[in-house]
């Protein structure tokens, strides 16, 4: 059974990939941070998913030593990490393009199979939006293996 780790599995879209994966019969770690998020359903709708994960992983994409080992015997990691608005604590460059970066270097170094990025449509038409530079800054990351450490 493969394993996926859902980044972001507390947004919108994360909880319907943990939703589906899980229909599909994987193995799905929820890594997030407020775990509580997991058990309630959004104001979207967007289903509660917390009793169906198989392990929920605590964590801050932009704090690199709380990613340690999280993608430790993870097949595929699926990331729709991002924040819809700036604060005081972190901006779009900060969780969308350098946090995204962190969990790409950490499930490097576990020798993943795949890791899936969402960003948005159009993304690299609209990058005088600063959300959206920041992660069409990460796709071209994604993009150029050598920039990647391991």
């Amino acid at each position: 059974m493969k394993k996926v780790l859902v980044a972001g599995a507390s947004g919108y879209l994360g909880k319907y990939v943990v939703a589906e994966l899980k229909r599909r019969g994987y193995w799905v770690g929820a890594f997030v941070r407020n775990p509580e998020k997991l058990n309630h359903v959004g104001p979207y709708l967007e289903p509660a998913v917390g009793n169906i994960v198989d392990e929920t992983f605590v964590g801050d994409v932009t704090k690199p030593k709380t990613l340690r080992g999280i993608c430790r015997d993870i097949d595929i990691v699926f990331s729709s990490v991002g924040i819809t608005k700036p604060s005081e604590k972190a901006s779009f460059m900060d969780v969308d393009y350098r946090g995204n970066k962190y969990l790409l270097e950490e499930a490097l170094k576990e020798g993943i199979e795949k890791f899936i990025f969402v960003s948005v449509f159009n993304g690299p038409k609209h990058t005088y939006i600063e959300v959206i530079k920041a992660k069409e800054l990460f796709v071209e990351e994604l993009k150029n293996p050598e920039s990647h450490t391991r």
